[in-house]
């Protein structure tokens, strides 16, 4: 099947052109000022923007395990409605990506469900070396230095360097980190152990957790010259450590609830908006929004980790962290662009190239001849109010519900097949996600 866009403003990394762009079955196949050939769609984007389709490089689509929570068929229907053709998920399942076994299991359920391309990130522990060292096809591993749901924390204080150094020394892939020090939050919980109000989240995992924990995550890098991804980084202190020590073998990506939520949204939202790490005060918010605008964070991610509106409305000791976000993180930093935060090539760079170029990701997160055609169309004149019936997640709710984003995907193609228009899902029998191919 043919499919031509005319004249689609291209959106690159580093600059946009018009071009008309030809699609032949599941690869881009001619780029030029004025193409004639005869296709089988034709789609005319005069006024629109043609951006390559989101990468999001951190997702719980909650299988197998927790599927009450989400499952890949619903998942990749929020994922498709914001324009992201392709997802990295974590290894927090029941049972943990952490064995062969299970990651042989997990590739099968999602090969049947998933409606957009996937990556597996595997899980490392002190005593599954073997299983990493054999884990072919995977785009990272993640390792836990912070409990966080379904997870206990998997780097202890004996031995997350020998876990790192072994990982670092034995595999190529990189190595994303939950950066959070398990024993001051344990100090901390009892010192506020009387406190039920969400607010104390905040308090609990202040930015010294996060920032010891990163130091020392970062210190070990350095020292075995590892690959190591911070992942949601979410405070000034851990932006100043990046600033220092970053660059290609340090990265950090941040999330879009910690670029637009703070913690004087508690008092509206409670629990709704308890994440791991915690939402923080405007001064660290500002931090983060200079460092995504200079290039110090290379990626965002959406940490979208789906939790039912029952478990949410507990007391705050009973409630898990976590919010929804693959639905809502490219109209969210459309909607930056819009308000003069960011270029629209910025929102490619760290939606769609970066997390390819991190992960090596082959044929995707740019519009080239020869790449995969995962594209969506963008209109960024569009005005729309997040609302929580929209919601394609399991969960279905937003923290972001009410707020107004100019700025939002149209159209989203998965090599070449349309799998959303105007935010509805298209269903189709052609629709159908494959397992990224890492270098």
């Amino acid at each position: 099947m043919k499919i031509l866009f005319k004249n689609a403003e291209i959106v690159s990394a580093s600059e946009t052109s018009i071009k008309d762009v030809l699609v032949e079955d599941e690869k881009i196949e001619k780029i030029d000022d004025n193409i004639n050939e005869k296709a089988d769609k034709e789609y005319d984007l005069t006024g629109k923007y043609l951006l390559p389709g989101v990468i999001d490089a951190h997702v719980h689509f909650r299988t197998p395990g927790y599927e009450a929570k989400e499952d890949w068929k619903t998942g990749s229907a929020a994922a498709l409605a914001g324009g992201v053709t392709t997802v990295f998920d974590m290894p927090n399942t029941k049972p943990h990506t952490t064995t062969l076994e299970a990651l042989a299991a997990k590739r099968e359920i999602v090969a049947r469900n998933a409606k957009v391309n996937y990556g597996f990130f595997f899980g490392g522990e002190a005593d599954n070396l073997e299983d990493c060292k054999e884990a072919e096809g995977i785009v990272g591993f993640k390792v836990y230095m912070g409990a966080t749901t379904g997870q206990k924390a998997l780097g202890k204080k004996d031995n997350i360097e020998d876990l790192l150094e072994d990982l670092f020394a034995n595999t190529d892939r990189v190595v994303a980190v939950h950066a959070e020090d398990e024993a001051i939050m344990q100090k901390h919980a009892e010192v506020y152990q009387g406190d039920h109000t969400a607010e104390v989240h905040s308090l609990i995992r202040n930015d010294e957790v996060a920032f010891t924990a990163a130091k020392k995550a970062i210190h070990i890098a350095k020292k075995y010259e590892g690959r190591m991804h911070i992942c949601h980084m979410s405070t000034k202190k851990e932006v100043e450590l990046i600033r220092k020590f970053g660059g290609d073998l340090i990265t950090c990506e941040v999330t879009p609830h910690h670029l637009f939520l703070s913690i004087k949204d508690y008092s509206t939202h409670g629990n709704f908006v308890k994440v791991n790490p915690p939402i923080r005060g405007q001064h660290d918010q500002d931090i983060l929004w200079k460092a995504v605008q200079d290039g110090v964070v290379r990626i965002i991610a959406s940490d979208h980790a789906p939790h039912l509106r029952e478990e949410k409305d507990v007391d705050y000791w009973k409630a898990p962290a976590g919010v929804p976000g693959v639905q809502t993180t490219l109209p969210l930093m459309l909607n930056a662009v819009n308000d003069e935060r960011l270029e629209i090539q910025d929102v490619v760079r760290l939606l769609s190239y970066g997390p390819a170029k991190l992960y090596g990701v082959q044929s995707k997160g740019a519009i080239r001849e020869g790449y995969d055609a995962d594209l969506v169309v963008v209109d960024m004149n569009l005005m729309q109010q997040v609302k929580d019936k929209d919601m394609k997640s399991k969960c279905g709710w937003s923290p972001f519900s009410d707020m107004y984003l100019k700025g939002w995907p149209e159209m989203t193609f998965v090599r070449g097949v349309l799998g959303m228009e105007n935010g509805r899902i298209v269903r189709s029998e052609e629709l159908e996600g494959k397992e990224v191919v890492v270098s």
